[in-house]
């Protein structure tokens, strides 16, 4: 993830909707090492996983048009 050019400041709510919600979904992609850790410790690793997964697809429902 990488903030490489400025925005001008006439775009869409709609624009500035689906940029912020490729930004989440970029930070859900982001391994977490404390995290899955803590899964592994707890013996949820795959069920976070799933979460994970599950959590994506219904970001990308978010998505405006």
């Amino acid at each position: 993830m990488k903030d490489q050019n400025s925005i001008t400041s006439d775009e869409s709510k709609t624009i500035k909707w689906n940029r912020a919600l490729d930004l989440f979904i970029e930070s859900v992609y982001k391994p977490d090492d404390s995290l899955r850790s803590c899964a592994h410790n707890q013996k949820c690793y795959n069920e976070l996983l799933e979460v994970r997964e599950q959590v994506l697809k219904h970001l990308q429902l978010m998505r405006k048009k």
